[in-house]
């Protein structure tokens, strides 16, 4: 009973607050309506109320046509003001008797014909004076329908302000609020003009949110109605300037702004000369200033949700089968390029590949050439001539500082040490050769690889799109309206649905950005918008942008333990390793060990480790981010740089964990009350122009282990890691981590030290 009571009066209070908005939202239209009345278009005319009175939801027709009579009862400026009571009353007509027709009632094309013929017919019959003359008739009718045209359209945008509007929505918004703020002229503080100051604080706003675009857009829309009311045409282009220049440097926050805005208005007022109206300016911009400076933040996410731009959303549609095929064509033209440079080198390597014959051409040309015994030497004892060749090369190559001494030939020859010398210089040249074109093969083969994995990238990202990939569209525009309200402002969304039905939101904020990126709360507001169970998000700035993905909430979770020790205190570790969320479900986990210990290997791991970090998280599958990373080890100097590459991806929806190992230590696993292990047979990175990854998997449950190791902590056997980790029952990963290092320490046997780490993930229930 008393849960009753308590649902009761929750929804008591549910009840009073929506009664108190919907109050509130017809005053506001009442009020709107009442200062439309008395915005003046070209001195005498008073359109723009009926224009309201046609534009304006069928659900606030009668608050918005109780502000318009008010305002054209009471004294106004005009005294033809009862044309536009009968023109309201026509237009009001018209919409109750065909307001069972509300797709024609909500046509903005049809409200701007209603309130055109009204206040034309209305002014056809009423008396003109000599101010009036056909034209300016002419244009108050035109402005009335277009004026109609623009209130509908900003109001339709009103009912959708939390996903953000389009450009000629904002612009219809903006045109209303001029109409509004020029019906303010009248009414003035101590001879500052309010709408002065309301316009400023306007302009300043759009352009903190919307940048300098919606600052020039608010300004041009406010001051153009501004001139129709008769300000003039120098204080409106001063307006305009300033509100750009406000948008401009929005980026840099909003005191910079508001120097800038306040600063523009008084060098260009200061350039007509400093009289009472300019004083009245400035003091109007200034209380607008400020009245931007002291505005509360809940306020300002209100504002913002009106002047940021539209996010673009992905479509859902035939182009994501068109971007598949064309993903698939670049991958395979990728591949014909490589197979295309693989034939024309292997052609090439047969014409240019250097010979020995140009050794013995050099030594025959340049030392025996005129000799006597030319003859003799090559022709009839070419075998002896071909052995003290190669005798010599031999020397050569043992670093031997005279030649010959061992061969019978040197007695014979007449011109030995020139034959000496021609075959040294003619053998280098042709090692240089070879050793040259050896290069310039693993240069290729190293290109070929990358450009190989870029294929394999292209077709995974069209394999990820074929395989079922839909957009949840209205989720998108949910979740951007819900950040709006924590003052997050994205300007593209995406909410993609993968084949296993996994939600994921994708936002990119502009440049610039001063959002508070809490992930507890954007986490919570997702969630909350989207009914969907999301998990913290993934952040990353690049090129000044912010790049938002959040995932669903996973199954499992994980307790992350790692502990290192370098092989001699003090120096650096030649281990590197990470570990990270992917924003898909998948955590991932990477060990490299570097060759040897010390600095040299410590930049070898940490390059290896870095690299394939940073491809994997840029959307390189495994396989493709390793052939990428194995060409820039090959070449990444001159001596010979390599390094193991162990991984880890645990799908946490799922528990399903793969393993990549290359040249690794062997990897532990407990499943189920056992200990298995798997084990590497292919070579490290940066040895061979070819690598691939020894793959295998399984399936874990809640308090599995899995444990990466460097060769430092398994020389020999994991026998007794094993048991370690098998009567490891109640403890941190962090703990049995540190335990693990403690007793592969321990038990080196080889009297050689080396860098040791490991790598602790406990699988645990979420």
């Amino acid at each position: 009973m008393k849960d009753v009571n308590i649902l009761s009066l929750k929804n008591e209070k549910a009840n009073r607050a929506e009664l108190i908005f919907a109050a509130l939202y017809h005053l506001a239209a009442a009020a709107v309506g009442f200062f439309l009345c008395r915005a003046v278009f070209f001195e005498n005319y008073l359109p723009f109320g009926v224009a309201f009175m046609s534009g304006c939801p069928a659900a606030l027709l009668p608050s918005a046509a109780v502000g318009v009579f008010l305002g054209y009862f009471l004294p106004g400026i005009s005294v033809f003001g009862f044309k536009y009571v009968a023109a309201a009353l026509a237009v009001l007509a018209v919409r109750f008797m065909l307001s069972f027709n509300k797709k024609l009632i909500a046509n903005p094309l049809f409200a701007g014909l209603i309130s055109a013929l009204a206040v034309g017919f209305a002014g056809s019959v009423s008396h003109f004076g000599a101010k009036n003359n056909f034209l300016l008739f002419a244009l108050e009718v035109l402005a009335c329908g277009i004026g109609a045209v623009i209130i509908n359209r900003a109001s339709i945008a009103l009912s959708h302000i939390e996903r953000g509007l389009s450009s000629e929505d904002l612009g219809c918004l903006l045109i209303l609020i001029g109409m509004a703020l020029s019906g303010l002229f009248g009414f003035s503080f101590f001879g500052l003009k309010i709408s002065l100051v309301l316009a400023c604080f306007l302009f300043l706003s759009a352009a903190k949110y919307g940048g300098a675009a919606a600052g020039m857009s608010s300004a041009v829309a406010v001051s153009l109605l501004f001139f129709f009311a008769g300000k003039s045409a120098e204080d409106c282009f001063v307006y305009t300037v300033a509100a750009f220049s406000a948008g401009i440097v929005c980026a840099y926050g909003k005191y910079v702004q508001l120097c800038a805005f306040f600063v523009c208005v008084v060098f260009f007022l200061s350039l007509r000369g400093i009289t009472r109206d300019s004083a009245i300016f400035i003091t109007e911009a200034a209380l607008g200033c400020l009245l931007f400076a002291f505005m509360p933040k809940s306020a300002g996410i209100k504002l913002a949700k009106i002047f940021t731009c539209f996010p673009k959303i992905c479509v859902n549609n035939d182009l994501n089968r068109a971007v598949t095929l064309r993903l698939k064509e670049a991958a395979q033209g990728i591949k014909d390029v490589k197979a295309t440079v693989d034939d024309v080198a292997a052609r090439l390597e047969g014409i240019n590949a250097p010979s020995f014959s140009s050794v013995l051409a050099t030594v025959e040309n340049e030392a025996c050439g005129g000799c006597k015994m030319r003859a003799n030497c090559w022709e009839a004892k070419r075998d002896l001539t071909l052995d003290a060749v190669f005798t010599i090369i031999k020397e050569v190559k043992s670093g031997a500082r005279e030649y010959g001494s061992a061969c019978d030939f040197k007695s014979r020859c007449l011109r030995f040490e020139n034959f000496a010398k021609a075959s040294k210089k003619g053998y280098l040249e042709y090692a240089g050769k070879v050793a040259g074109n050896s290069r310039i093969t693993d240069i290729r083969q190293a290109v070929g690889e990358q450009f190989e994995g870029i294929a394999i990238m292209l077709e995974e990202l069209s394999n990820e799109y074929m395989t079922g990939v839909n957009f949840d569209n209205s989720a998108a525009l949910t979740a951007v309206g819900a950040l709006k309200n924590i003052g997050i402002y994205a300007n593209e969304c995406s909410a993609p649905i993968d084949k296993y039905g996994r939600m994921e939101i994708n936002l990119k904020l502009g440049k610039g950005s001063e959002a508070v990126l809490n992930k507890r709360d954007i986490m919570r507001v997702l969630s909350l918008s989207c009914e969907r169970n999301f998990a913290p998000p993934v952040i990353k700035n690049t090129s000044g942008e912010t790049f938002i993905t959040v995932g669903e909430r996973a199954e499992f979770g994980l307790d992350i333990g790692v502990f290192q020790k370098s092989a001699k205190p003090g120096d650096l570790c030649g281990d590197a390793y990470s570990y990270f969320f992917d924003g898909k479900g998948h955590f991932i986990m990477l060990l490299s060990d570097g060759m040897g210990t010390g600095s040299r290997a410590a930049v070898d791991s940490a390059m290896a480790s870095g690299l394939m970090t940073r491809l994997i998280k840029s959307g390189f599958g495994f396989n493709c981010a390793l052939k990428i990373l194995n060409s820039s080890m090959l070449f990444r100097s001159a001596d010979e740089s390599l390094a193991t590459m162990d991984v880890a991806c645990l799908d946490l929806h799922t528990g399903a964990l793969e393993l990549f190992k290359a040249g690794a230590a062997p990897t532990l696993v407990k499943r189920g009350g056992k200990v298995g292990k798997a084990v590497s047979t292919s070579m490290p990175i940066g040895i061979l122009s070819s690598v691939s990854f020894d793959r295998a998997g399984v399936k874990l449950t809640a308090g599995d282990i899995t444990v990466l190791l460097s060769d430092g902590a398994a020389p020999d056997d994991v026998d007794r890691l094993k048991e370690e980790i098998l009567s490891f029952k109640d403890g941190s990963a962090q703990s049995l981590a540190e335990r693990l290092v403690s007793v592969a320490e321990s038990r080196r046997s080889d009297g050689h030290t080396d860098d040791i780490t490991v790598m602790v993930a406990i699988l645990k229930k979420q």
